[in-house]
């Protein structure tokens, strides 16, 4: 079973799992049509994280995001680099985009690794094929794509040439519509045959986004990287196992899991919404003021083995220019302030950036049983921990737990959903007593995740969700 931020993306990794490829295979082939399909959350431009647990015991937390470039330059002087303004409905947000902004990318890299350490019976080539193939003959833009294409159009119109690739009409694209990358189908070939980074996205990064371009990077940036690879982080309660990655957010979650089990949970909902507002609240105050970035996807996978693999991918909000002749937009990690918490381009020249991904699979008696995570910027520690707990610790069916109303708290602010709530005026007013600032969100919002999860309950039945916050989607292999 896969779930995904879009129908496409699980579809392609249910073909590889049918295929004879396990939980790895799978979330390597869904990655790289989330390429394709949500081409403004995930790009071979951006990095990632995923953690894996093979039905033969061994366990990986592989992270894959960006590091800074080598050359370092403060203050940036000489830059593509220009702020742009996001309206997101409920708040604008100032990002920053242009070829001075990209990091140096770990996507690529990363899937090779997961590839290299935990893939089946399958070559690289034919866990990339329905990628390669759903960019040849295009993809159908699904309402939840077309909304983040609205969203970051102040960035995407900044460059003709990379708006004529994804939206060549010169106007946001309409739900239905086809997206056809016959160059980026090249590359992931490249990539499926060479098992690397290809030659051709290397050239085109060093010419695009070097000093010449107002740009940071060069070819070695790129040759040079390599993942983290670790052992996951585990949270071990009544049974459950549950691994995170060695990220901040998989620590963050860590810390607002333990706080939940802690204490028994609370038999009046809004007693029990008020105690998750206080775990997310712990873990705000243990964040190091490093958040991961906001254009995020996430993809979960069991496989009939028992293999599970979580996969959650960014490009955070693109930095609006492509590697041209290959179609790969690159990251504007190095634009986003809260990525870059003592100011722009003061980074260790190759230090690895920090990210809030925190990709998770719960294991019940030593097998997997839950395998789940989200985008969402800051919101992913609060997203994935409330599922997780009320998934695992309270053994609430996964769909219940998915659509449950969702809560976030920072310090003295706390953010909510009403839908769903039997008493929604009673929460406010509880919510109201604890913090400053409360924000209401009348139904389930793209602004709390998508928390994509595939699991087996208690009568050995495998069932996925795709969070419909962000439009995801469940393939059965």
């Amino acid at each position: 079973m896969v779930a995904a931020g879009d129908s496409q993306t699980a579809a392609a990794a249910a073909e590889v799992l049918r295929r004879g490829g396990n939980a790895v295979d799978a979330a390597i082939a869904g990655s790289l049509a989330a390429f394709v399909a949500e081409p403004l959350l995930a790009s071979a431009g951006g990095g990632g994280v995923m953690t894996i647990a093979l039905a033969g015991g061994q366990r990986y937390a592989i992270d894959f995001f960006a590091l800074a470039p080598r050359r370092a330059v403060t203050p940036p002087t000489g830059l593509d680099f220009e702020g742009v303004e996001v309206d997101f409905g409920a708040a604008r947000q100032i990002f920053h985009a242009g070829r001075g902004s990209a990091a140096v990318p770990g996507a690529l890299p990363g899937l090779a690794a997961a590839f290299e350490l935990g893939s089946g019976t399958l070559s690289l080539l034919e866990i990339a094929d329905p990628a390669i193939r759903m960019a040849r003959a295009g993809v159908t833009l699904s309402a939840e794509t077309v909304h983040v294409y609205r969203l970051l159009w102040p960035i995407m119109m900044r460059d003709a040439e990379t708006l004529a690739i994804f939206a060549p009409t010169g106007d946001p694209p309409e739900p239905g519509s086809r997206l056809v990358l016959p160059e980026m189908a090249d590359a992931l070939e490249a990539f499926g045959r060479e098992v690397a980074i290809p030659e051709s996205v290397l050239r085109a990064c060093d010419d695009a986004f070097g000093p010449a371009c107002g740009g940071l990077l060069a070819a070695d940036d790129l040759r040079a990287y390599a993942p983290e690879i670790a052992d996951p982080l585990e949270v071990v309660h009544e049974g459950w196992t549950v691994l995170l990655p060695r990220t901040a957010g998989g620590r963050l979650v860590e810390i607002i899991v333990r706080a939940l089990a802690r204490e028994p949970a609370a038999s009046d909902e809004v007693d029990e919404l008020v105690r998750i507002a206080r775990a997310s609240r712990v873990g705000h105050a243990a964040r190091d003021s490093l958040i991961a970035p906001g254009s995020t996807t996430h993809l979960s996978v069991i496989d009939a083995a028992g293999g599970a693999a979580a996969v959650t991918l960014t490009n955070g909000e693109g930095c609006g220019h492509v590697a041209m002749g290959t179609s790969i937009q690159l990251n504007n990690f190095l634009g986003e302030e809260d990525l870059n918490p003592r100011g722009f381009h003061r980074h260790a020249p190759g230090a690895r950036l920090a990210t809030m991904m925190a990709p998770t699979v719960a294991l019940r008696d030593g097998r997997a049983a839950l395998v789940l995570g989200s985008g969402g910027s800051n919101r992913i520690r609060s997203a994935v921990s409330a599922v997780l707990y009320r998934a695992a610790f309270r053994e609430e069916p996964i769909e219940d737990a998915v659509r449950a109303p969702r809560i976030h708290a920072e310090s003295t602010n706390v953010w909510l959903e009403l839908d769903g709530l039997r008493d929604p005026d009673r929460a406010l007013d509880r919510l109201r007593e604890e913090f400053d600032g409360v924000c209401a969100f009348a139904r389930r919002d793209f602004f709390f995740g998508g928390v994509h999860a595939v699991g087996i309950d208690r009568d050995g039945r495998v069932v996925g969700v795709g969070d419909t916050r962000r439009g995801g989607g469940v393939a059965r292999a």
